[in-house]
């Protein structure tokens, strides 16, 4: 079988047996890219293999079909970085399929997301002459489920019954209900805790929703969704690969989830309208280009975006502070603290 990756230094391929372990593949993966020690990811949403699937077929978990993403374990020599201080982790491109969506995923409360209050009443629009029609941005309450209810809002009328609506708590359950059907796909490597420790998580109304729940409700309505990064303007399509046919656009500050929708009428206020689903094909490209002109503005006129490689936080449990999401990650690991705030900068 052949199996395609991407690196620091660049993408290859490599030729296996059938039958090939993970650990063989990694092996080969140390041996094409010069690393000594490297983390492999794969899938959606990027997960990485483990010491646990070592002996596992790489054929078993799919990996033959994927474009894994090889990241160079920190301080480990190679002979490809003899020539360099630091080699940076690859970037991301403008459909990267195999890339971690940023953002965090502990339940930081409202006061980090406090940028985001103020915007609504903005009416930030973008206007696509070639259908006559305007693309706006619906931003969605700051109460902790603000992906689900921009997805949610997405999702009236695709199926039979046109006045069904699919509410944040819904899909909650939905989600967890369709973890606990697939146990042998969402272990507690991929989750990062016990799976039933998860689904009671998610089910709380002020637990945030990130790639999982994106992937999940992406699966369970054969729909892509693809999610616009404000800072970047990088966009994520998740379930691109499985020929949905029907794709809806959300946009992301880091923090903060919204969804876009098209309208006909000039300050259509009433979102029973909106058009928020469009066939996922090159015939609606032009609402992605629009969207991330959107991004652009957000970014540019409002700041409307969080930089959490630098934000400073402080641990409410035990008075923990740090900087960044890396910081923030390693301290809730070791420690199993999730009650974290942010400090602003008071300074005029």
């Amino acid at each position: 079988m052949k199996i395609r990756y991407k690196a620091p230094s660049g993408g290859g391929a490599l030729e296996l047996d059938d039958a090939a372990t993970v650990e063989q593949l990694l092996e080969s993966i140390k041996s094409n890219t010069g690393f000594t020690d490297v983390t492999v990811k794969y899938g959606w949403p990027p997960k990485a293999l483990t010491s646990e699937e070592s002996q596992l077929s790489a054929q078993y978990l799919g990996l033959h079909r994927e474009n894994l993403t090889v990241i160079p374990v920190e301080n480990a020599s190679s002979s490809a970085s003899q020539n360099a201080q630091s080699l940076p982790e690859p970037a991301a491109t403008t459909t990267p399929s195999a890339a971690a969506l940023p953002g965090l995923q502990s339940s930081l409360p409202d006061q980090q997301k406090s940028q985001t209050r103020g915007i609504k009443d903005q009416n930030i629009s973008v206007p696509m002459p070639e259908t006559g029609s305007t693309l706006v941005l619906r931003v969605m309450p700051d109460d902790n489920s603000c992906l689900f209810t921009a997805v949610g809002g997405a999702l009236r009328g695709i199926r039979s019954n046109p006045d069904e609506s699919f509410t944040a708590e819904s899909l909650r359950r939905l989600v967890v209900e369709h973890i606990r059907a697939h146990p042998e796909k969402y272990s507690a490597v991929i989750l990062g805790k016990n799976p039933e420790s998860y689904c009671a998580n998610m089910l709380r109304p002020d637990t945030w929703g990130g790639e999982i729940e994106l992937a999940i409700i992406s699966e369970e309505f054969q729909l892509e969704i693809d999610v616009i990064d404000v800072k970047t303007g990088t966009v994520y399509r998740v379930g691109d690969s499985n020929g949905y046919p029907m794709r809806c656009v959300l946009v992301y500050s880091n923090v903060h989830y919204d969804r876009v929708a098209e309208i006909f009428v000039e300050g259509q206020e009433v979102m029973e309208f909106d058009v928020t689903r469009w066939a996922a094909d090159e015939s609606s490209e032009h609402i992605i280009a629009h969207a991330q002109e959107m991004c652009r503005k957000l970014k540019e006129e409002h700041h409307y975006y969080t930089d959490t490689s630098d934000f400073v936080i402080m641990c409410n449990e035990c008075g923990w502070i740090g900087q960044g999401q890396k910081a923030l990650a390693k301290h809730s690991l070791s420690t199993g603290h999730s009650d974290i705030s942010e400090i602003k900068d008071t300074a005029a």
